[in-house]
């Protein structure tokens, strides 16, 4: 776009250009000081095409963009919006975070199985943070876990759990049954087992 006419104000001391940019019908104004932008509001409009662009900058629907820049310099808007950014950064997840089902901000954080585990106060409903690493028996339950999410239930062979999850050995002290209840307790998940041809199987749902 090129620079097809600049208007100057003064505030606080200080002198900004408002300048308007124009490419055909498509005009962006934004606010300079000691020529670089003032801050990181630009303001655009594209108008009809039967418009004379000879003085289409002094337009009432351009100069309201003019008048909006320089009301959020006047207002300070933008060093009040990094402020808000940066107060919300310093909050914990339960105060930013709002439920995907009700939009409560009842929201209760746990670390389980290494990850944010989010739960609502108000429906109860369960999601969970992004993993920074993952292995073997956890991308077994993240399955569990995802499918109960996103499907309502997940059912899974035992024997995927007991041989590579929820091993029994002398360190850990836990027999199976009571890892896997421990494990679905702390998930609020419920599980049960069923036989298929043969093979035995767990399903879970909360």
């Amino acid at each position: 776009m090129n620079l097809i006419k600049t208007d100057t104000f003064e505030f606080e001391g200080k002198k900004y250009e408002i300048r308007i940019h124009g490419s055909a019908w498509d005009f962006t104004v934004r606010a300079y000081l000691n020529g670089k932008p003032a801050n990181g509001y630009s303001y655009s409009i594209s108008l009809p095409t039967a418009i004379d662009l000879k003085n289409a900058h002094n337009l009432d629907a351009v100069q309201i963009l003019v008048g909006y820049a320089k009301r959020d310099i006047k207002q300070n808007m933008w060093d009040k919006y990094i402020k808000a950014h940066v107060a919300s950064l310093k909050k914990k997840p339960k105060e930013t975070l709002g439920c995907r089902k009700c939009g409560s901000r009842d929201i209760s954080v746990s670390k389980v199985d290494e990850r944010d585990m989010f739960e609502c106060g108000n429906c109860r409903d369960i999601c969970y943070g992004e993993r920074q690493t993952t292995s073997g028996p956890l991308s077994i339950i993240d399955d569990i876990t995802d499918g109960v999410t996103k499907n309502g239930s997940h059912e899974i062979e035992t024997s995927i759990l007991l041989n590579f999850v929820f091993r029994t050995d002398e360190r850990c002290g836990l027999s199976f049954q009571d890892q896997l209840l421990n494990w679905a307790q702390q998930n609020k998940l419920k599980y049960d087992a069923f036989d298929h041809e043969g093979t035995q199987y767990l399903r879970f749902w909360r």
